[in-house]
């Protein structure tokens, strides 16, 4: 029963996200103008190098791990609305889904990882002040 509340819990949470993700979009005024982070580091052609193989790496990383949680949460889906699926089933599907999204976030963590490895302390600072 508690697999079963930490599933209909999760995909409630992920319908609010995706809900919120598109409302949110839809308040955005125009085209969303895409600027470069980095830009204002002043990151010299290694560093820009580097930057480039790893966010690259992070791309291709994250690409294939929403391919793969996009299927799990599709057979979760269909599980779900099978009277003949067991509990077990969809217990195996939903621990599946769960190292999924934790493989995701070890993903982005090893990225920035990375970043940190790369910039100068002040680059960092100057890359988060941005985002504010």
């Amino acid at each position: 029963m508690r697999a079963w509340q930490g599933v209909v819990g999760g995909l409630l949470v992920a319908a609010l996200t995706v809900g919120g993700t598109i409302a949110s979009a839809q308040k955005a005024p125009g085209p969303v103008k895409e600027t470069d982070p980095l830009q204002n580091l002043k990151l010299s052609a290694d560093q820009r190098t580097k930057l480039d193989k790893v966010t690259n790496d992070r791309k291709t990383a994250l690409t294939a791990t929403q391919q793969k949680i996009k299927g799990i949460r599709e057979k979760l889906r269909g599980l779900l609305f099978d009277k003949k699926a067991s509990d077990s089933d969809i217990d195996k599907v939903a621990d599946q889904l769960a190292k999924a999204d934790r493989e995701a976030i070890l993903s982005e963590i090893k990225f920035h990882k990375a970043m940190r490895q790369l910039l100068t302390q002040e680059q960092l600072t100057t890359l988060v002040k941005g985002d504010k």
